[in-house]
């Protein structure tokens, strides 16, 4: 029996020692699977923090590039040939055959360099030396692990304002930091309004099928249709950016300013932004983005240093007369000592300064151009034209202007059969009546008048009660609201509008202060029914043109000094190995 027993306590010993050689086994492994995974999970937190560090090193670059030209700048601005010789020094100094930079924190290090630097070509194929085309690449290093990555870049100055990708632009200035003036970033479209390109609405947009109408001293909302967006060419369909809601007005407003300055849009408003084909012309509403928008507003009283100089400014000639007439300083720097100075014919300048007021006229049976090659500072009220208050061009001056223009007051169109390829920075208000404005043409292309102001803009009474539009060629920008309308008045706008609020009015059709057949009569004008409407063009048409982008940065190019520098623009980005 005591045998018997030995051999099971044997049995017993054999198992528990082969259990414990199990459970050993099963540690080691497991330990061994929680050491690999720990390994692995270190090696892909090495390689996530490799590739951000990389990143961190393109941002930092970048950033770098940036205040450095910025600083260069200074208070003042460089003229446009140091701007170029800054720029290039400043990419080439961070070049990967030099010393880029690097730098190493808590989760590793990361270094940067530029390995490629190209020329950024305009519509005609011409290189733009303010701006550079630059491919930059950095190593990111945590802990033995590497990635690489790659990126271009846009850098250097006058990029193009986003407005100026829009046919309309309601902007909200104010941002989300409050301090919004009421109503600020809002678009108001009442009536048939005929819009071709995209629109911007940083706010809400507030439709109607009746426009306003200040007739005889009285307030008059005529019926009417909806408006219409159609696309701009080479689209399918209109695109609407909007940043608020868009509402159906339901009632005639009580008062016309208050409901102009609506913040809360409650009673009196239908919410349409679900159903927005419901107040557009039939076939003509827009496609409805959601996206981010830029908010940043355009430069404008900051560029008055980069024109304006006196008579005491170096290299400058003084000129003591108040009428110019077939002037011609192409390398001269003038400053004109008048309080109200006059053009009448040709007149050409490399620059041209006065603090008082400017006037140009011309005639009715022969354009005479004024050339500002380096651009021009009106310290007093700008007006061009000869005031008449005629429907027909044949009584207009014919007058061309080329160049940019910095007025320190407002500027008047009256009275003119214009063609422009000019930028005006206007620290004032713009009327523009009774003219027709076209594209001056230049080196086979056709410009544009590109309006940048702080003040109002005011386009009225151009072919009032006239069949044919007055056409309106040029970009204009307002850091207040803008009001048009296209009721009696009938416009066609070629290029585009942008402001802090921006409302517009307008029926299809005829209108007279005479009667015609199957007529509205409001006051003492008649206006076109509302069944012959849907048949019959808007008076207020909006009609985007894609080439004020290109006219734009052709102008700028003319500026005497750069001022601004822009952020590089990302052309793409790509992750190495």
């Amino acid at each position: 029996m005591n045998a018997r027993f030995g051999r099971e306590d044997g049995y017993a010993l054999l198992i528990t020692v082969f259990i414990s050689l199990l459970f050993a086994v099963l540690a080691l492994s497991l330990l061994s699977v929680t050491l690999s995974g720990v390994k692995r999970s270190q090696t892909s937190e090495n390689i996530v923090q490799a590739r951000e560090l990389s990143a961190k090193g393109i941002d930092h670059l970048t950033n770098q590039i940036y205040r450095e030209l910025n600083e260069a700048l200074g208070g003042e601005g460089l003229p446009r040939s140091e701007f170029i010789e800054r720029l290039n020094q400043t990419l080439n100094a961070y070049k990967c055959d030099g010393s880029g930079i690097r730098k190493a924190n808590r989760t590793g290090e990361y270094a940067a360099c530029i390995t490629k630097i190209e020329d950024v070509t305009d519509a005609n194929g011409e290189p733009n030396p303010l701006r550079k085309k630059v491919t930059f690449v950095s190593t990111g290093n945590a802990s033995g692990e590497e990635k690489k990555m790659t990126a271009t870049f846009e850098v250097g100055s006058q990029a193009v304002p986003e407005p100026l990708q829009y046919a309309l632009g309601a902007n909200k200035a104010c941002g989300g930091t409050g301090g919004c003036e009421p109503g600020e970033g809002n678009m108001f479209l009442h009536g048939a309004v005929s819009i071709t390109g995209d629109m911007k609405v940083d706010g809400n947009l507030i439709i109607s099928n009746k426009a306003r109408a200040v007739l005889g001293g009285g307030e008059y909302w005529i019926n009417s249709l909806y408006p219409g967006a159609r696309p701009a060419d080479g689209k399918d369909r209109a695109q609407l950016v909007l940043g608020g809601e868009v509402y159906a007005l339901n009632q005639t407003p009580g008062d016309y300013d208050k409901y102009l300055k609506t913040v809360n849009l409650g009673a009196g408003f239908t919410k349409k932004t679900d159903r927005i084909e419901d107040i557009f012309f039939p076939g003509e509403a827009p496609k409805l983005v959601r996206r981010a928008t830029s908010r940043e507003p355009i430069p404008i009283t900051s560029q008055r240093d980069a024109f304006k100089y006196g008579r005491n400014s170096p290299e400058v000639t003084e000129i003591k007369k108040d009428y110019f007439e077939n002037s011609y300083y192409p390398d001269k720097k003038i400053f004109a000592s008048c309080k109200d100075c006059e053009f009448e014919g040709n007149n050409t300048f490399w620059r041209f300064a006065t603090n008082g007021n400017l006037k140009i006229e011309s005639n009715r049976s022969s354009f005479k151009k004024t050339t500002f090659l380096n651009g021009a500072y009106i310290g007093g009220n700008l007006t061009i034209g000869n005031g008449s208050t005629s429907s027909n061009p044949n009584n207009y001056d014919r007058i061309q202007i080329d160049g940019p223009i910095f007025v320190d007051g407002d500027v008047t169109i009256r009275g003119a059969d214009a063609q422009f390829n000019s930028i005006m920075y206007v620290d004032g208000d713009v009327l523009i009546e009774y003219s027709r404005i076209n594209g001056l043409n230049k080196n086979d292309k056709e410009g544009s008048l590109i309006i940048f102001t702080t003040g109002k803009i005011d386009i009225q009474n151009n072919s009032l009660y006239q069949d044919e539009p007055s056409q309106i060629k040029g970009f204009f920008y307002s850091e207040k609201e803008l009001e048009m309308y296209g009721v009696g008045s009938n416009i066609r706008i070629e290029g585009g509008i942008s402001a802090r609020k921006i409302v517009l009015n307008a029926i299809r059709g005829r209108a007279s202060n005479q009667r015609f057949e199957n007529a509205q009569k409001y006051s003492n004008d008649y206006y076109e029914g509302v069944k012959g409407q849907r048949t019959r063009p808007s008076r207020l048409q909006i009609v985007y043109d894609p080439e004020i982008i290109n006219t734009y940065s052709d102008i700028k190019s003319q500026e005497p000094v750069i001022t601004d520098v822009d952020f590089p623009i990302l052309l793409d980005r790509k992750p190495g190995e």
